[in-house]
């Protein structure tokens, strides 16, 4: 596994993740070298700024942070920070990857109107950065666990109901997951329909002692409205998800 820090925040890249999204980009038509490269760069990119976006706001907020590339995307863990968590903090660090991705979308965008259009490699990466950042932002905010919108709605819900919120987000995460994973399936897409199922299993799961497990996209959540003294060891106590 590498390990590395960029701009203080702490990352670490799983091998399953690299074998993802070569795969991704294989069955995606791109078999020769320089184009597989190009993918693999640019898919690796917009998901680091994504979760950087994350991990950035959450810091902002006085948490530590942590980002793991692993399996199907990206995971930042985010601490307690002394001030507590409400449902306006967490919000705005759910919506805070899809923004960075779509600031990059829009730079890569404005770039190429610019100094473009580009041809070759250069226009295969500036073609995967924007529609992988486009796409992917909207769709992880779908109110779906452990997508974006999921922690989106669930802080929607933590104010406007917090006695029922988690009910009623379980409901909705299980008929969106639902209906995504037959639409999908209904055009063909296969490893979209799949993803769904899993995701619609695992909330399933939820209820039961142990759940099943699921990919790790987004981010993990502290505990809301507490707070905690700053954790001393190397590795803080990371909340669960």
């Amino acid at each position: 596994m590498a390990r590395f820090r960029l701009f203080g925040v702490p990352v670490s890249i799983h091998p399953s993740v690299v074998v993802v999204v070569v795969l991704l980009g294989w069955l995606s038509g791109l078999r020769r070298p320089g184009g597989l490269a190009v993918w693999i760069g640019a898919v690796f990119l917009s998901l680091l700024v994504h979760e950087l976006g994350h991990a950035l706001t959450a810091r902002r907020l006085g948490s530590e942070v942590e980002i793991e590339l692993a399996g199907l995307g990206g995971l930042t863990r985010w601490t307690t920070p002394v001030s507590g968590v409400t449902p306006g903090r967490t919000a705005l660090v759910s919506a805070a990857g899809s923004l960075a991705g779509f600031l990059l979308a829009g730079v890569v965008w404005a770039v190429s109107e610019v100094w473009g259009p580009f041809r070759g490699l250069a226009g295969l990466a500036v073609q995967v950065i924007f529609y992988a950042n486009i796409v992917w932002g909207l769709l992880n905010w779908l109110p779906i666990r452990p997508l974006d919108g999921g922690h989106l709605l669930l802080a929607f819900l933590h104010r406007v109901a917090p006695q029922r919120a988690q009910g009623i987000a379980r409901a909705v995460f299980i008929g969106t997951a639902a209906v995504g994973g037959v639409f999908a399936f209904s055009r063909g897409l296969l490893f979209a329909a799949a993803l769904a199922g899993w995701m619609l299993i695992s909330e399933l799961g939820a209820s039961r002692p142990v759940a099943a497990p699921i990919p790790e996209f987004g981010y993990d959540d502290p505990d809301e409205g507490t707070a905690e003294e700053p954790p001393s060891a190397d590795r803080p106590p990371w909340s669960g998800g």
